[in-house]
């Protein structure tokens, strides 16, 4: 479960467009952070995607995606040419057109073809009039999702729904969020979809597997990330989007209470609908040809730390594609030592946490206005200090916790963690 928001100039403090999203996947479902790059193909090259193979664009642009290990396409990204995009997953009462195209593989194939929110449409709309849309899309299931997005690019964006084949999109005015449900009724601007007599159909209506999408807390998320943005229209920030990654609500909060996950700050709990949790996030700021992205390439945002990419920039060394089970010298899996430590004592350890890294992060927001206008060199340099800082602090709160007992109060907490920990032989103690 996941959700994905997006300030334009009018509603930001610099005039920039910021898009955001957390990829929230299964406990150990491993992200990983990669630089996909520009490149040409010839003509009748073939690419294998999730489940199917599919023709190859003659040309594809750069872009930073941030993916689960074992699916092709990605949670959240941004290319080049200032094209943003974060998904998420939404249930039609349509049923899978068999194995197409899933919705993370669409997010990667808007990032590497699209060049404007009206291409990324495009796009999809061709994807799934070819091969429509289908698919196992969980790592330890076999469950079919139909997506939703917001796409953005260097002056607005479009929030874009889909059911199997068909499809509905609507511009976005200041700002906006998306969740896990259906936003479009009849107020759409392109749609696969034809009016009848001037009426235009009502795309959620039709489609919105309403059941599924109430157990997810759909409505509940996009309310308060909406609400979020609103209430700090025309001052938003990075800050504000790195903000509302983490916001877990007004009032006290318990990672493992409530059994649907309401949360915008999504922590796993023992419950059907709640084996979910925030592995990864992403913030882009375009500002014209001005394009870069602050991720966190960790899980548990909370306990994470911004970092900044740049195109023409080489990503730091993040180690091996990260798997289901433990991998030594994968960037995410160093990172659980401290993400999951911190959940077993989280009221106390949170704001402590929290306090540092915000200091960390507001320190590298402040210094890129002077090095985004910088040369590659720069830009290199400022990416190797910032991450080298994230890590430090990073293992220093991993050696501060290693020396105190790692233990869950709440039974039913532990017993899930425990039971995740030892599937993926994680050496946690």
């Amino acid at each position: 479960m996941c959700d994905t928001f997006v300030a334009l100039p009018d509603a930001t403090a610099n005039r920039s467009v910021l898009l955001a999203k957390s990829a929230d996947t299964e406990i150990n479902e491993a992200q990983h952070l990669l630089k996909l790059p520009r490149r040409d193909y010839p003509e009748g090259a073939q690419v294998r995607i999730s489940h199917r193979v599919i023709p190859q664009a003659r040309h594809t642009y750069e872009a930073i995606i941030d993916k689960s290990f074992w699916l092709y396409g990605g949670e959240i990204g941004v290319n080049e040419r200032g094209v943003a995009v974060g998904n998420e997953a939404v249930f039609s009462k349509l049923s899978s057109q068999g194995d197409g195209v899933v919705l993370i593989d669409l997010l990667r194939l808007i990032l590497e073809r699209a060049a404007t929110r009206h291409e990324a449409v495009d796009v999809v709309a061709d994807m799934l009039k070819t091969f429509g849309q289908g698919g196992n899309c969980e790592l330890r299931g076999n469950s079919h999702f139909d997506g939703s997005f917001i796409v953005s690019d260097k002056e607005g964006a479009i929030v874009l729904e889909t059911a199997a084949g068909e499809w509905a999109a609507r511009e976005v005015k200041g700002f906006g969020s998306i969740s896990n449900g259906y936003t479009i009724g009849s107020d759409w601007d392109r749609c696969s979809l034809e009016a009848d007599n001037g009426r235009k159909p009502d795309f959620g209506a039709l489609f919105d597997d309403v059941e599924r999408t109430r157990c997810v807390a759909a409505a509940e998320r996009q309310k308060a990330s909406y609400g979020f943005l609103k209430a700090r229209a025309g001052k938003i920030t990075v800050r504000t989007m790195a903000d509302l990654l983490r916001y877990t609500g007004e009032g006290d909060y318990e990672p493992m209470m409530g059994e649907r996950p309401t949360r915008i700050c999504m922590h796993a709990a023992p419950y059907e609908y709640r084996f979910w949790q925030a592995t990864g996030a992403l913030i882009a700021d375009t500002r014209g040809d001005d394009v870069m992205a602050w991720v966190t390439a960790t899980s548990g945002t909370d306990v994470s730390i911004f970092k900044p990419a740049f195109f023409g920039v080489d990503l730091p060394d993040l180690g091996p594609m990260p798997r289901e089970s433990y991998t030594p010298e994968a960037y995410w899996w160093k990172h659980e030592f401290l993400h999951r430590r911190a959940m077993a004592d989280y009221k106390s350890l949170m704001p402590q946490i929290r306090g540092e890294f915000e200091a960390i992060e507001d320190r590298f927001f402040r210094d890129s206005e002077t090095v985004r206008r910088g040369d590659a060199q720069e830009k290199a340099a400022f990416v190797t200090a910032c991450w080298r800082e994230a890590d430090e602090a990073r293992d220093r709160w991993i050696a501060k916790l290693e020396a105190r007992n790692y233990f869950i109060q709440n039974p039913a907490y532990r017993t899930m963690w425990d039971q995740f920990n030892r599937a993926a032989s994680l050496p946690l103690s």
